[in-house]
């Protein structure tokens, strides 16, 4: 088999050599964060972060600190550079002064620019301004279309009630930077209705009262995310010191396929001196599994699948609703300090650490303040009955050389409903953890590394017991040459793994230990080259052998003709297990992250080609083949199939007028 791998590379490898995506696409440092946030799934929700970023780009010469932070590629140092040198020359108004900024070379540029905008806003009249909305109408249109060819068990014994195809449309206008509006309609895989999920919403800034105002579906970041945050948020990777800190950002409109995880209603942000408010209501139907007995909630589902009779008996059964209000004081330009109270009540009560609760209130405050080169960030939340935290301190020695260190320590009873936090789980509950993450840049590379030690210190539904564990990265990146670049990345991670003895249930430490090599070498301004080797090792523990696995990969990007551009990927894997199972983050139509678990042994390919024309359209395709020669079925559950193929083809249309 391994022979076989090795022909079908040669083979593959010249006819790749002509793939390549548009250069305007997501670029490989974007790629690498969204990486380190996805996993098992396809999954668009973080993208979704740097498409609202890229299409709402931060005003330079008005933007505060706090705003530029919202760039993942900065840290506060560059940041407070930027300022200074803004202040200092009265505006920036070209690239070429940016270059002049301590901090700032040319690959940091790259990686900021798609999320800035150059120059000043031009001060008019209300008048004027309202005059001028629909005469400045920018109009984006997204239709996409996902069709796997092989059927899976639920549509051939006939247990999905719809069609095979999944559709997706969204349409956004943007008058004047000003008033924005959004719709979004989309179908998945087996369900019958056209229009099973809808979401809408409109926003617009620079009212008389409020500098921002958005009806509809939208999110609500605060503080470090403790009590309030979007589904999606940074947490450990090779972003080792900036990730450690959330900059949050009020009321966001919410335009995403995620059909359960958004608020529905009303929220604004009001400006008044030092002072902002950002009140918010929201009365939202969401999917669960309701007890007929008890007539409570046993568990919320996000999935969004409305495939089956009894997936659609879960949709939309339980209603929340929630009101709060955020407010924020600025002492000055780098220290903050803000307060939130909100209140969450559902029709009905939710299983709640063995306990039914249909009411949550929660209080937080959050506070940010930068003394000198030293950034200090932290929350405390109260559900009322207990109270978490996290409190980072970042260093920033110089430009090359920065520090940061984080504790977190969340309580055990804490109630999490829409929290998102730093750390190894992601929630604010049954968790403490410190980490240290240090950023340093040398002639001879760029070194990202941290070490972040945890416990779990109450039984949950995942352990019987306490747990402890620890994890260790180190990200290196080199350009020995103008054109090529080299990543090493090692990770261990040592945790606690349930095991069985004599009828006894216990935990035992394993290690998993990672270790990736990556060449990307621009051959030309039309071929780039990217090869990726990868090893994964799991330690033995009693009733369970060491397992290894591997991933390699060959990708070659290449543009074929000015408008038409063809990307293309083979990867070849083999791993002991699920429990080995490696991940290869792809690139995917526009909006679409893709991080599937590859295990067993087998091979995966794909190829994506991109039409741009004179008038606005752009058309996508991808083609993706997963092939494991040993298997008579992939999958599991209604969505196995029969066969040792999956494969898929995308089509999609964006429209910009």
């Amino acid at each position: 088999m391994k022979k076989l791998h090795l022909t079908i590379f040669v083979l593959m490898f010249p006819v790749l050599l002509f793939a390549q995506i548009d250069t305007t696409e997501t670029n490989e440092d974007i790629e690498t964060l969204l990486e380190d946030n996805t996993q098992d799934q396809e999954d668009s929700q973080v993208y979704d972060l740097f498409e609202y970023l890229m299409s709402n780009p931060i005003q330079l010469n008005s933007a505060s600190i706090k705003e530029l932070l919202q760039i993942p590629f900065l840290n506060i140092s560059t940041a407070s550079a930027i300022i200074r040198h803004r202040n200092k020359l009265g505006g920036i108004y070209s690239e070429d002064q940016l270059k002049n900024i301590d901090g700032v070379d040319n690959n940091l540029l790259d990686r900021i620019k798609p999320f800035l905008k150059l120059g000043d806003n031009e001060q008019t009249s209300a008048f004027y301004s309202i005059s001028q909305l629909f005469d400045d109408t920018k109009i984006s249109f997204r239709s996409r279309t996902i069709y796997d060819l092989q059927p899976r068990r639920g549509f051939n014994e006939s247990i999905f009630l719809g069609s095979r195809q999944k559709n997706y449309n969204r349409l956004i206008v943007n008058s004047s930077d000003r008033i924005k509006a959004g719709v979004l309609i989309e179908k998945d895989a087996g369900e019958k209705s056209l229009t099973d999920f809808t979401s809408f919403n409109i926003s617009i800034t620079d009212l008389p009262v409020a500098q921002s105002l958005v009806l509809g579906n939208y999110i609500f970041e605060f503080g470090q995310g403790l009590a309030v945050w979007s589904p999606y948020g940074f947490s450990k990777g090779s972003n080792t010191v900036a990730s450690a800190t959330r900059n949050s950002r009020g009321p966001v409109p919410f335009i995403s396929s995620d059909e359960n995880q958004f608020m529905q209603g009303a929220a604004a942000k009001i400006k008044l001196g030092d002072f902002s408010f950002s009140p918010f209501y929201s009365s939202h139907r969401i999917d669960s599994s309701i007890d007929s007995v008890t007539n409570s909630v046993t568990s919320i589902v996000i999935d969004g699948y409305h495939r089956t009779d009894n997936e659609i008996k879960k949709e939309n059964s339980l209603r929340e609703t929630m009101f709060g209000l955020g407010t924020e004081y600025s002492f000055d330009e780098t220290t903050r300090f803000g307060f939130l109270y909100y209140q969450s009540k559902y029709d009905h009560n939710l299983v709640e650490s063995n306990n039914l609760k249909s009411k949550f209130e929660y209080i937080s405050a959050s506070y940010s303040t930068l003394i000198n080169k030293l950034l200090l960030a932290g929350e405390f939340a109260s559900d009322k009955t207990s109270v978490s935290s996290i409190n980072t301190a970042e260093l920033l020695i110089d430009k090359n050389f920065s520090l940061v260190f984080s504790y977190r320590n969340f309580a055990a009873n804490y109630s999490v409903i829409h929290g998102n936090s730093f750390g190894e789980r992601g929630s604010a509950k049954n968790e403490s953890g410190f980490y240290t993450g240090i950023y340093w840049r040398t002639q001879f590379g760029i070194f990202n590394i941290y070490y972040d030690q945890f416990k779990f210190p109450t039984a949950s539904n995942s352990y019987s017991f306490p747990s402890n564990g620890n994890d260790f990265l180190i990200n290196y990146s080199y350009k020995p040459f103008v054109n090529t670049e080299i990543r090493i990345r090692y990770k261990t991670e040592n945790k606690d793994a349930v095991i069985k003895l004599q009828n006894e249930i216990g935990l035992i430490k394993q290690k998993t230990e990672k270790l990736r090599g990556e060449i990307l070498y621009k051959v030309s301004k039309n071929v780039r080259l990217r090869t990726r080797f990868e090893t994964v090792n799991l330690s033995a523990i009693p009733n369970s052998p060491k397992e290894n696995g591997y991933l390699l990969f060959q990708d070659v990007n290449f543009v074929l003709l000015k408008d038409l551009t063809i990307y293309g990927r083979i990867i070849f894997f083999h791993t002991d297990s699920y429990n080995s199972r490696v991940y290869e983050f792809e690139n995917d139509l526009t909006g679409i992250m893709t991080n599937p678990a590859l295990f067993g042994e087998g091979t995966r390919w794909y190829f994506i080609a991109r039409y741009k024309t004179s008038l606005g359209l752009n058309i996508s395709l991808k083609y993706s083949e997963l092939y494991k020669p040993y298997e008579k079925s992939l999958g599991s559950g209604y969505s196995e199939i029969t066969g040792n193929i999956d494969n898929r083809i995308s089509f999609q249309l964006d429209f910009k007028l």
